[in-house]
């Protein structure tokens, strides 16, 4: 986990950013570990995560990536931006990590709620978030009609506006009704996760599971 940090720790001399135009969009990615990934000698790992660094370096100077951060246990996130998901599922393929399978990749297409994304330059601190990612329940979503799933990811919002959770919010974005999204809050106390997940509409529909991870990332990455 170490050495992952200090991966993304480098990576994120973001350099010049180019401000996305009106044709560009924002793309989010999961990059879960591989479990089947191949089992290499650590001067060809080390080698992969080399390459993989530098890749990262040169999207962010080109102002491909605009966040990324590592999970703890392994994986990480990143959000990109381009004219299309094509364009950008072509940005993600040259990382060399991705070409050697060492990531099983999701990517979506990114909108916003809460909070926004805003590149990091110079120095920055690594802060430690509690991210939630909901997940479809491909044989429960599938019955549902597009419109329900719009009315749920609206009372979702609302539920996060209005309740008053001891919980602080940092930033929320969905990838479409069907595909749901994630939210990244400060760390926060056990009870107050349970409490926030019985009740929000994503999770008590049973429509997505909610997954949760520790988030590393500069601070500053949501504008917060």
């Amino acid at each position: 986990m170490k050495h992952l940090i200090t991966i993304f720790l480098m990576m994120f001399s973001l350099g010049t950013f180019v401000e996305a135009q009106d044709f560009q969009h924002k793309y989010f990615v999961m990059l879960n570990s591989n479990p089947d990934r191949a089992e290499l000698p650590k001067a060809e790992v080390d080698k992969i995560q080399a390459a993989h660094m530098a890749n990262i370096d040169s999207l962010a100077k080109a102002g491909s990536l605009l966040a990324a951060g590592p999970f703890n246990g392994g994986g990480g996130l990143f959000v990109l931006v381009a004219a299309s998901i094509e364009e950008a599922r072509n940005i993600l393929n040259t990382d060399p990590a991705v070409k050697a399978n060492r990531f099983i990749i999701e990517l979506y297409p990114l909108t916003m709620n809460y909070g926004s994304i805003c590149p990091v330059k110079g120095k920055y601190e690594m802060v430690e978030y509690q991210f939630i990612k909901y997940t479809p329940v491909k044989d429960k979503i599938s019955t549902v009609e597009a419109g329900e799933l719009e009315k749920l990811a609206k009372r979702h919002l609302r539920f996060l506006k209005e309740t008053g959770f001891p919980v602080k919010y940092i930033a929320e974005g969905d990838f479409g009704p069907a595909d749901g999204g994630f939210l990244i809050i400060e760390k926060t106390l056990e009870e107050n996760m349970t409490k926030l997940l019985k009740y929000d509409p994503w999770a008590k529909s049973g429509y997505f599971t909610s997954d949760l991870k520790i988030l590393w990332i500069a601070k500053g990455s949501f504008c917060e």
